[in-house]
Formats: C-alpha cells, sequence, structure tokens
C-alpha cells in the first residue's frame, strides 16, 4: 500500500504542483516540509499536520515508523533522490510504499545557467558535509556543480582551490535559480578567496577548473610519495600502484586497511571508486592523526581511522569487500579475515621481513592464491652519473574468496 509521497518542489513553490499533488497534500494526513512553504500551505488551506523538517534530519525515521501506513506527504526541493531526503528515506522504506515525483534539480538548472552538458559535469553537495570534498573532484578542466551549505560556501571552496595552486578557476554563484529573484555572481577563486560574494545561504556554485594546473592528482592510485605526511610508514608509489590494482577498487564497496600508517592504500581506495568507503586500523593514535589529515587534504574525508590491534577491532566492523594487510600481519589475523570477506572479496598482504614472507608461504600453501615478489630501482646519481638503486623487495600475497557457482 501507498502511504508516503515525496514531491519535489522547484523555486517557483507550490503553485506548481500538479492537481494530483494538490489533492494528495490536502488529504495528507501528516505533511513534513520546508519552513519556507509554510505559508504557501495556509493558503492552500492546509494547516493541520504541518510539521518542518526535524532536527537532526535523522528524527524523520521514527516519525515516519510511527505514521506508517497514514497518508504522509514530505515536500523536497527539486529531485529527492538526488541528494535529497529521499536518497536516505529509501533505505528505511520499501519503495512500493511510496512514490517519489522529481521537479527540476537545481544541478540541471544550473548546468543549463552555464552551457555545461549534464553528462560531463561533477555533481556533489557539500550541504552538511566536509568541504574538502571537492578536492577529489578537482581536475583539468573539470566542471563541477555544488550545491552550497551556506553564504560561507563560495570562500571556503576557494580557499581550497588557491591551496590546490588553481586560484584562476572560475566560479558562478547562483542563488533562488528558477525564481523570480534569481540571482548570479561571476568571480574566480583568487578574487573570492579575498572577497567573497553576498550570496543567499540556498545556492547552486559552479566551478570550471583551468585546463592545465601544476601538481594535479589523478583519482588513479599511486599518487607520489609526496602527496602523503608520514613517518616513514608508507606504501611507496609504485608497489602501493600494483597493491590496488590487485586490491580492484569498486564503487560502494568497502576496504580494511589494517596496520595503515599514513592512510594512503585506503585514501586511495576510496579516490578511484564512487561511494566506496575505507576504514583504517593502526595501533598508533599520532599516525592516525596523519592519515585523518591526509585523507582531508586529498579529498576524502570520510576515511575512517580506528586505533588500535588490528584483530581486537574487527568485530566492531561492518564485512569489507576488500582487505589490505601491510601490518600486524599473523596468521590468526589472515584466517579471521577470510571468514569474514564477502563473497568474490580481496585479500592482499604485502610482507617486507622474512618472518612476515614466511607466514605468506603457509597461507598459500593452505589456501591457494597469487604469490609474487615485486622489486623496483630507481635511477639515483652516483657522481656525474646516474645508476639504479634498489628498494627493498615486497612480497605480495593476493587471495580472492570465491563464490558457489551454480
Amino acid at each position: 500500500m501507498i502511504w508516503l509521497s515525496i514531491i519535489g518542489v522547484d523555486e517557483t513553490g507550490l503553485t506548481g504542483l500538479t492537481e494530483d499533488q494538490i489533492k494528495r497534500l490536502k488529504a495528507a494526513k501528516h505533511i513534513i516540509t520546508a519552513d519556507r512553504w509554510i505559508e504557501d500551505l495556509h493558503q492552500m488551506g492546509i494547516h493541520d499536520g504541518v510539521e518542518i523538517w526535524p532536527s537532526p534530519f535523522r528524527d524523520i525515521y521514527k516519525k515516519l515508523d510511527q505514521w506508517r501506513g497514514e497518508p504522509c506527504v514530505i515536500l523536497a526541493t527539486g529531485d529527492p533522490l538526488w541528494y535529497g531526503a529521499g536518497s536516505s528515506i529509501i533505505s528505511h522504506f520499501p519503495i512500493d510504499e511510496m512514490t517519489i515525483e522529481p521537479a527540476p534539480s537545481g544541478f540541471q538548472m544550473a548546468a543549463s545557467r552555464m552551457g555545461w552538458p549534464m553528462a560531463k559535469v561533477v555533481t556533489l553537495t557539500l550541504h552538511g558535509r566536509p568541504v574538502e570534498m571537492i578536492r577529489r573532484a578537482v581536475a583539468p578542466g573539470a566542471k563541477l556543480l555544488i550545491l552550497a551549505d551556506s553564504a560561507a560556501t563560495p570562500k571556503q571552496v576557494a580557499d581550497h582551490l588557491m591551496e590546490m595552486g588553481i586560484g584562476s578557476a572560475a566560479m558562478t554563484a547562483i542563488a533562488h535559480i528558477g525564481g523570480a529573484s534569481e540571482k548570479r555572481v561571476d568571480g574566480n577563486a583568487m578574487s573570492w578567496a579575498k572577497q567573497p560574494p553576498e550570496i543567499a545561504d540556498f545556492h547552486m556554485l559552479a566551478v570550471a577548473c583551468p585546463d592545465h594546473s601544476i601538481g594535479f592528482l589523478s583519482t588513479l592510485p599511486g599518487l607520489p610519495d609526496d602527496a602523503y605526511d608520514h613517518d616513514g610508514k608508507l606504501t611507496k608509489s609504485d608497489i602501493r600502484a600494483i597493491t590496488l590494482a590487485r586490491l580492484q577498487p569498486v564503487a560502494g564497496q568497502l576496504l580494511w586497511d589494517l596496520g595503515c600508517g599514513s592512510g594512503a592504500v585506503g585514501i586511495e581506495w576510496i579516490r578511484a571508486a564512487a561511494f566506496a568507503g575505507a576504514v583504517g586500523v593502526d595501533s598508533r593514535q599520532d599516525r592516525l592523526a596523519v592519515a585523518t589529515q591526509n585523507a582531508k587534504r586529498l579529498g576524502v574525508p570520510e576515511w575512517q581511522g580506528i586505533c588500535g590491534e588490528n584483530i581486537s577491532v574487527l568485530d566492531g566492523l561492518d564485512d569489507p569487500d576488500a582487505v589490505f594487510i601491510g601490518g600486524g600481519l599473523s596468521a590468526d589475523l589472515v584466517d579471521r579475515v577470510m571468514a569474514r570477506l564477502r563473497p568474490s572479496g580481496r585479500l592482499v598482504v604485502n610482507a617486507v621481513t622474512l618472518e612476515s614472507e614466511a607466514i605468506l608461504l603457509a597461507m598459500r600453501q593452505a589456501h591457494g592464491g597469487r604469490l609474487v615478489r615485486i622489486a623496483v630501482s630507481h635511477a639515483e646519481p652516483v657522481g656525474p652519473y646516474h645508476g639504479w638503486r634498489s628498494a627493498m623487495p615486497v612480497t605480495q600475497w593476493v587471495w580472492t574468496k570465491e563464490t558457489f557457482r551454480g
């Protein structure tokens, strides 16, 4: 039975609703709406059962549970499934109990104002989210459409762009988009870092990155080592690229990075796949603090760090799709990880000591998998000439949890 209607509303307000949507509003026992539409509801003769969005937002689930089966309407902005309320509500209630009806999204309207094809635009929201998220999306020639958190967002974004060395990035803020009071302000990161525009809290922000930038960091694995702060506990760039290739980042999947050190493997896992997650475990809080700052600077503030010994924290973690063990290796740890891996999960273990290598040999004999030795050499000065300097070789074991094929 359908009892919940999630209706998207654009800047024109409730005057743009269909006759059927208005009928459901008037028949609803409960209505959740933004306060800016309260007066419109009153003008329609709707007074009872009207509530503004709860704060914190998670309280909405308890309300909807209590009202389940009764006619309810939620008035959301634009497309409820495009960084809107519908995105989380559908994870709590079956889709066959509701209807979701989008209005034109602010992203779509902003793209039309800028003349940017939607298929070539990166969209993201900073509403209630860390501004560092933009760093992952910044790339030569990239065009970003950002749902702002407040009037402070343009300067915050401009400050980060300046830190990344692209003060020439063009920026446009558009408020009340699609309405009679629509306002557009144009500038660039350098000017807005000094003097931000006067703009309403609720607005769309467009950023056009320059075609060339010094120090650009790709979302592909293997970032240069100097992209990270570390105390030496760092999987080096060449080995890291091979390791991530074996871990196979997949959108929406979770990685455990055990013995994470600087956090590099987990950070690049998230950068490589949309909506991916990573949890880094390390026994030293000071290293986790550095890893957290690395994650923010590289645009993945959602990276999580947990302090403790590997085995002691596993019970509190969600089952992983992939696991990297870079420190704290033991046969017991491997057994526990293999049991927790999801079907088709990947396990990659790197070892540099003879003792750790012996564990990998035993694991391969017991469970199969692929054992590889990786040796990397770099050209370095030898007097007036150059020669090869070899890094310590890495023994890598790769194992995949096979699924039943019926």
